[in-house]
Order: C-alpha cells, then sequence, then structure tokens
C-alpha cells in the first residue's frame, strides 16, 4: 500500500513540476516602437530597450549572417497617422552599421534614397543622419506605404502613412468610364445598370446617394425601384422614370462634403422599318448635350423673421438655359424688393442665387429652383425655417478609448440641445446630450461648434445627431457616419496584451497545482 502511495506521489509530483515549469515567466519582447495616435510621429516617439529585438520579416535581421556585431533592422512595420500641411517623419532605425551596409527608402515602388543619396525630386523630402525620412507640407496624395530596406538580405520595415483630410477624387463611374459632371445614357432594353461612387480620403469616407435631390434612404429608394449598397448603386428593372441626376456625397468628417453628380437618361430605343424591311436605329445624339443638371443646392436653410436668406441652386446646362426659375410654392418669383434674382458662376458651375429679404413667417416655405434648357429641365427644393440646421461632423479624433466629436450647426436662434446618436452594427441607438453655451457660437453668430466625447469600445459604429434651438429640434438628422473604432494600435499594447495573457496562464497552472495538491492530501 505505502508502495502504491509513493508511486502516485512521484507520478504526481512530476506533473506538478511540468506545470510551474511551464507557468514561469517569460523574458517579454522589449517594444520597439510607439504609434503616434493622430499627429505626426516624431523620433521621440519611440522608445527603446537595451536589449533591442530587431524586426523580423523571415528570420533575424542579421546582416552579417552571425557572429560579431551584426547590423540590425530594429523599426517594425506600422502605421502613422498624421494631419494634412504637417511634417512626418518616418523611422528606419539601424544598429551597427558596416561598410557593406546599404539602405534605400522606397514609395510603393518608386525609389527615394539610396545610401544618403537622393533619387526624387520632390523637394519636400530629407533623409536625416538617422537614416529617417522626412515629408515636409504633407499632401494627400502622400497618403502611401514607405518601405525601408537594409541590404544585403533585403530586411525591410513597411511604414503605413495615413493622411487626415476631407474627402477627394470624388467621381461617378459605369463600368470603366468616368461620368462625374456628365450624361450617362442607358437603354431601356438594357433592363438594369450599375453606377460606383469612389471617394479618397482618410478616414475613408462614407458615401450616401440622392435622386432628383431627394436623400436616398430605405423608403424613398424602394419606392423608386433603386437599390443602394454604400457606394454602389443599382436599378435591376431600367423605367422611364429613372432618369435624372443622382449625386453622391463623400464625407468623413473633416472639411465639407464633397459631391459628384452623373445625369442618367433612359432612352427607349426607336426602331424604323425601311422600305427593304431592314432596322435603321436612329443615330445616337451628342453625348455632350443634354438636360440640365442641378449639382448642388441645401435641402433646408435655417434663418430669423425679419433677417434676409440666401437660397442657392449651382447646375450645368447644355445647350445653355432657356429659363432659370424661382417658385415659392407654385408662385413664380421674379427680381423685386422682396426677392433678389442672381445669376453669376461659382468654380466650375453656373449658379442662380434667391435673396429673400426681410423673412416674415409666411415666408418660411418651400422653394424650387427649375432650370430648362431645349433637351429638357431639373429642379431642387429647399425649405426655409426657424429650426436648427443639421449637425455637421465637423472634426474628430480618437484616443484613450474615447471618440471626441465637434459638430457644427447652423442655427441663428440659441441652442439649446444637441443630441447624438450612436449604435453598433446589429444594436439599437443610443442617445448622449452634449453641454451648450455661448461660448459655443462663433462670431458670425450662425454656426455653433460643439464638443462632445463617446467612450466606445473596437468594433463598427454608426454615429449621427440632432439640434434643438428655441422654436425646436433640427428638421432633419445627419445622415449617420460609419467609424471603425481600432483595437490594439501599438506593438507596446501587443506585448501588454501577451503579459496579460502570460499571467492568466501562470493563474491557472497555479490553481491545478493546489488541485494537485489537495489531492495528494487525501491520498495520504
Amino acid at each position: 500500500m505505502c508502495q502504491d502511495r509513493v508511486i502516485k506521489l512521484l507520478i504526481f509530483g512530476f506533473i506538478a513540476g511540468l506545470l510551474l515549469q511551464e507557468s514561469s515567466p517569460h523574458p517579454a519582447s522589449s517594444s520597439l516602437s510607439k504609434e503616434r495616435r493622430g499627429g505626426t510621429t516624431e523620433e521621440e516617439d519611440y522608445e527603446y530597450d537595451d536589449e533591442e529585438e530587431p524586426s523580423k520579416e523571415h528570420g533575424d535581421n542579421d546582416v552579417n549572417g552571425g557572429g560579431g556585431l551584426t547590423t540590425m533592422l530594429l523599426t517594425k512595420n506600422h502605421t502613422i497617422e498624421t494631419e494634412m500641411n504637417s511634417t512626418v517623419t518616418l523611422p528606419c532605425r539601424v544598429t551597427n552599421l558596416q561598410e557593406n551596409t546599404i539602405i534605400m527608402w522606397h514609395n510603393t515602388s518608386t525609389l527615394l534614397y539610396v545610401r544618403g543619396t537622393k533619387h526624387s525630386k520632390d523637394p519636400r523630402l530629407s533623409l536625416g543622419s538617422d537614416n529617417a525620412l522626412t515629408i515636409q507640407e504633407v499632401q494627400a496624395d502622400d497618403d502611401s506605404i514607405y518601405k525601408c530596406t537594409v541590404f544585403p538580405v533585403s530586411k525591410s520595415a513597411y511604414l503605413t502613412l495615413k493622411v487626415r483630410g476631407p474627402p477627394y477624387n470624388v467621381m461617378i463611374t459605369h463600368g470603366n468610364n468616368d461620368y462625374t459632371n456628365r450624361n450617362l445614357e442607358i437603354q431601356q432594353h438594357d433592363r438594369k445598370f450599375i453606377i460606383h461612387c469612389h471617394a479618397s480620403g482618410f478616414p475613408t469616407p462614407s458615401i450616401t446617394w440622392s435622386f432628383r435631390g431627394t436623400h436616398l434612404d430605405e423608403n424613398h429608394a424602394k419606392k423608386t425601384g433603386i437599390t443602394v449598397r454604400k457606394e454602389f448603386l443599382e436599378i435591376s428593372d431600367v423605367k422611364a422614370h429613372h432618369s435624372g441626376n443622382y449625386e453622391c456625397l463623400a464625407q468623413n468628417g473633416i472639411g465639407e462634403p464633397v459631391n459628384a453628380v452623373v445625369n442618367v437618361q433612359i432612352k427607349s430605343k426607336v426602331v424604323l422599318l425601311g422600305p427593304t424591311g431592314d432596322d435603321s436605329s436612329t443615330a445616337p445624339p451628342d453625348d455632350k448635350q443634354a438636360s440640365p443638371s442641378i449639382a448642388k443646392h441645401i435641402d433646408y436653410l435655417n434663418t430669423a423673421i425679419g433677417d434676409s436668406a440666401e437660397l442657392v441652386c449651382l447646375y450645368h446646362s447644355n445647350p445653355t438655359a432657356l429659363k432659370i426659375e424661382w417658385f415659392r410654392g407654385a408662385e413664380p418669383l421674379h427680381d423685386s424688393a422682396k426677392f433678389g434674382i442672381i445669376r453669376d458662376r461659382h468654380n466650375h458651375h453656373l449658379r442662380t442665387r434667391l435673396t429673400v429679404r426681410d423673412v416674415e413667417q409666411k415666408d418660411l416655405v418651400t422653394y424650387v429652383c427649375k432650370i430648362e434648357n431645349a433637351l429638357g429641365e431639373a429642379s431642387a427644393k429647399t425649405t426655409l425655417g426657424l429650426l436648427p440646421g443639421a449637425a455637421h461632423l465637423a472634426n474628430f479624433s480618437y484616443s484613450d478609448g474615447l471618440l471626441h466629436t465637434i459638430w457644427r450647426v447652423r442655427s441663428v436662434q440659441p441652442l439649446s440641445d444637441l443630441q447624438i446618436l450612436y449604435k453598433g452594427e446589429n444594436t439599437k441607438y443610443t442617445t448622449i446630450d452634449a453641454t451648450i453655451s455661448e461660448q459655443n457660437k462663433e462670431d458670425n453668430g450662425e454656426f455653433w461648434n460643439i464638443k462632445r466625447s463617446i467612450r466606445l469600445p473596437e468594433g463598427e459604429w454608426f454615429i449621427t445627431a440632432r439640434a434643438k434651438n428655441t422654436e425646436g429640434w433640427a428638421y432633419t438628422e445627419t445622415v449617420p457616419l460609419q467609424f471603425q473604432i481600432p483595437g490594439e494600435v501599438s506593438l507596446e499594447n501587443r506585448h501588454e496584451g501577451g503579459s496579460s495573457a502570460s499571467t492568466r496562464l501562470q493563474s491557472a497552472s497555479l490553481g491545478l497545482c493546489l488541485v494537485l495538491f489537495s489531492l495528494l492530501r487525501r491520498l495520504f
């Protein structure tokens, strides 16, 4: 009996020893780089320990093949965020440089530097003594992947530069062709067509669509037989009523939203039978001429009794517009003491402006601008009212688990409330309030800037907002903006996460040992 107990004791002791050995702490890899959140990354943003670990791409970064002091590339692959017009430094930290060491910088496939010799003509680029690449006056097209490579064993660090700025290169395509601010002719017998809105920018712009000046929300899209899938718009059963202006609006919370417009014309093919019975189709029209298209207008404009309000329509017309008219309801308006109508140009658009002077209660109605040429007409509506305008996300940043937002609202009247509504991909909206005071008002008294931070965990979120002034809640809510909240963004955080996991493993192993000890006591 005693011999059996001794054998059992030895077995349990052996198992416990293995568990304790497994749970013993291992040296944690030192954090070599720390990504700077939401700004320019400088050299001081990177911390180095005495026992530095090389960046591993296909093994150790040992340029000399082992032995003696080895050359190592210490910079890890990571992402750097910066602002427009700022200066950013991309590190390439290498230790124990040898005579045969060659360091090269690339922007994607474009060679920038070799061993300190500049191969780029861009005067904004410079190389420091520590091999760090500096870019001054950062522009949107600097958003790219940069590669620092150490030869002769080709060890590389990839640094992704993300430039925060408003959307740009917004265009609408059909197939492989760009139809931005142009006319797209679709034959009704084609039955189906798809257009795509492309927009560049960081953060990634969200896309919303409008048809004939009306936002294509779920209900309106269903009524018109249009399917909206984020940046794609699809019509699977083409009808004549699908002719008109399609506008995509790109916004990412920085600067003003940017739009692109395409004028879609649905054509029914006319077949004529010649004297021999063969088909003779009508000649295609000149694609440079079409009915007018309205490029931009405001759906709702806040004003006050006694103030003057200006309503604007930007449009294209080729051939030249025959009529440019404004209506208050069904009443045509003319230049007078009450109403001022001006026609001019704004950038590359034609423009018509209606000024309503000394606004009265009866003036708080819907106004229509109508453009007509020899091939057709286009119109857009703007409602004049006392309620605040839609809340526009003017800027945002993310740090320490908080999304910091700044909302801009047009309201001549004092604002009393701002509600921010947010939800996850499969959850309901949660509402939080922002604090408002007179300090939030801009000097001109028409716009308010309200700050509010929201604690959001990692994941995809949709955020919208609405404001309230002394007259009531806003006429409309902001179109929900989509955010992708990042997870652990720094290598240091990843190491900390590894340490936590190691601690949890030790605790679990210690728990098993206690169980074994209890069993041993029962045996004896």
